[in-house]
């Protein structure tokens, strides 16, 4: 079983200190067992970090559809489906996605973080840096938390999950001009719009451009790659300026969406 001070040690050996700012996508189950359980992970981020920024999405409760589907630029087809939920208004507590992991919930319950504006695509932070980056100005656009994280300096730590996972690749999207989908959420003054990203069930392509930039070791049974977030988003945006078609999958609405939106 994992203690804290294994998480904090593991922290340590990937150059990651009280000065580092750090987006952090995470699995707890690849860990394989920590004493405490999930709040162990959070602590041993919180302490060992400058900041602690995780995604908190909450598309799941929050999405509204919009009928003109992806050739208005909406992330998703005409129809709904058949099991969506009723959509209900999102606020600074509403809890994120189960997708986003334990730990991501967890630090969002047990400190008090500072939560993005989006309302489908939010981000909570924690530290030093987390009033500057989930701030005034987060309301529309997805990945500004991430700009301005890379404009810090920081790093972004993959804990047991792979670039399938890395919000920081939808950041490297919009900088290489692939244009963003708008979503449709409700907030309590209504249904707004605001852009997010597409699919990432090809990122995981990247790989071979950022290995040079990797940081790696193991932590119980997951696998940590950190990596400074200014070369990891410039790698994935140069290499989607080279192919516009890199990174998209070949099955889903949102990607052939991309792929149409290319001159042949």
């Amino acid at each position: 079983m994992l203690t804290q001070q294994d998480v904090e040690r593991g922290l340590d050996e990937l150059g990651l200190t009280k000065t580092s700012h750090v987006l952090v996508h995470t699995s707890y189950n690849s860990l394989g067992g920590v004493q405490g359980g999930p709040p162990t992970v959070a602590r041993g981020l919180v302490e060992s970090l400058g900041t602690v920024m995780m995604p908190a999405f909450t598309s799941d409760r929050t999405f509204v559809w919009d009928p003109r589907g992806v050739f208005e630029g909406n992330a998703y087809a005409p129809e709904p489906p058949a099991n969506m939920r009723k959509a209900e208004p999102f606020t600074y507590e509403t809890p994120a996605n189960k997708t986003m992991g334990i730990i991501n919930e967890t630090l969002r319950t047990t400190y008090p973080v500072r939560r993005s504006a989006h309302p489908s695509a939010s981000f909570i932070a924690y530290g030093e840096l987390a009033d500057e980056l989930c701030g005034p100005g987060t309301e529309v656009d997805g990945v500004e938390p991430i700009r301005r994280l890379m404009d810090a300096g920081g790093d972004v730590l993959l804990l047991g999950v792979t670039h399938n996972n890395s919000t920081a690749i939808h950041l490297a999207e919009q900088m290489a001009g692939r244009r963003l989908f708008l979503r449709y959420a409700l907030t309590p003054a209504g249904v707004r719009a605001a852009s997010g990203g597409g699919c990432g069930a090809a990122f995981d392509h990247l790989q071979p451009h950022v290995a040079h930039l990797e940081r790696r070791l193991l932590l119980g049974r997951a696998v940590l790659r950190c990596y400074a977030l200014q070369p990891y988003v410039a790698a994935a945006r140069d290499l989607i300026r080279r192919d516009p078609f890199a990174l998209l999958c070949d099955s889903c609405d949102r990607c052939r969406a991309h792929k149409g939106r290319v001159a042949v």
